[in-house]
């Protein structure tokens, strides 16, 4: 099972440790055990994994395979850099999911980086028509650039 794709689908619909210890069957000290091995394989029996994937509705191939976006160090390291620079966000598990949950600040931080049009193909329309709630976290230059796009894209009704 992939720990790291475990504790996104967790993240993102904000189930706790204890709440996947009663759903995989198990103990909290278990699941702990799973958080604390500092690597993203890690084994569990396959019964715990198939009650896991049942609670939760995705396949069992799904829990255990890697993100795509968290495949190797180096794709962590550069996304860390790109997102997490200032430790809004303790890893780019938690960014993901926070974005999943369209969270303002992690979704003002992609659209800082990417804009409107690539974060909106990433994450949906929201991302524009959310925009007046969001607008709030980014730096004040960016905020003003994005403005002016966002009330041009309103006129010309792509909003």
């Amino acid at each position: 099972m992939n720990i790291d794709t475990i504790s996104v689908i967790a993240g993102s619909r904000r189930i706790c440790q204890s709440d996947l210890a009663r759903m995989a069957g198990i103990s909290r000290q278990a699941v702990s055990r799973w958080f604390k091995q500092g690597r993203p394989e890690i084994e569990v029996r396959a019964s715990h994994l198939q009650r896991l994937s049942q609670a939760l509705g995705v396949s069992m191939d799904e829990l255990s395979l890697p993100l795509p976006c968290l495949q190797s160090p180096e794709e962590r390291s550069s996304l860390g850099a790109c997102f997490l620079w200032d430790r809004l966000y303790p890893d780019v598990g938690r960014f993901a999911a926070a974005l999943v949950l369209g969270e303002g600040r992690a979704v003002a931080r992609l659209v800082e980086i990417y804009g409107f049009f690539l974060s909106a193909r990433m994450l949906g329309r929201a991302v524009w028509v959310r925009f007046p709630q969001y607008k709030r976290h980014l730096p004040p230059v960016r905020r003003r650039q994005l403005e002016e796009l966002w009330a041009l894209s309103s006129r010309l009704g792509w909003i």
